[in-house]
């Protein structure tokens, strides 16, 4: 006689929720309960801010400010802010201060809300 295993569901909810997580890259991941962290690849120098591209490895962010003694890593978490709809007290950067490679951390947002806007923007 078969049994089903212990805790296996046979719904489609699940299956539906797998495919909507699936379909966020894994450049944007949950941290804690409701702190995500974004890897960000910055390309400051740009005429204006703006996301350019969205893959597993980072989120591409031109910056509009040059990247000499911090202007552009704070023109990016202003700007990361503003697209996301939060104050930029919630928004701080995590590591790469000094590299193009960066860990930007949002507080207060869900991976799907994070990933939202972002994609919203990036259009």
């Amino acid at each position: 006689m078969n049994r089903p295993s212990k805790g296996a569901s046979s719904g489609k909810p699940e299956a539906v929720a797998t495919a909507e997580k699936s379909r966020i890259p894994g450049c944007i991941r949950s941290l804690a309960d409701s702190t995500v962290a974004i890897t960000v690849h910055a390309k400051p120098g740009s005429k204006l801010s703006a996301i350019t591209d969205t893959d597993d490895g980072a989120v591409g962010v031109q910056i509009d400010a040059p990247a000499r003694e911090g202007e552009a890593n704070a023109a990016l978490l202003e700007y990361i802010a503003e697209v996301l709809g939060i104050k930029r007290r919630q928004v701080s950067l995590g590591s790469g201060s000094r590299s193009r490679e960066k860990l930007v951390t949002v507080e207060g947002l869900t991976v799907d809300k994070v990933y939202e806007a972002i994609r919203r923007a990036s259009t």
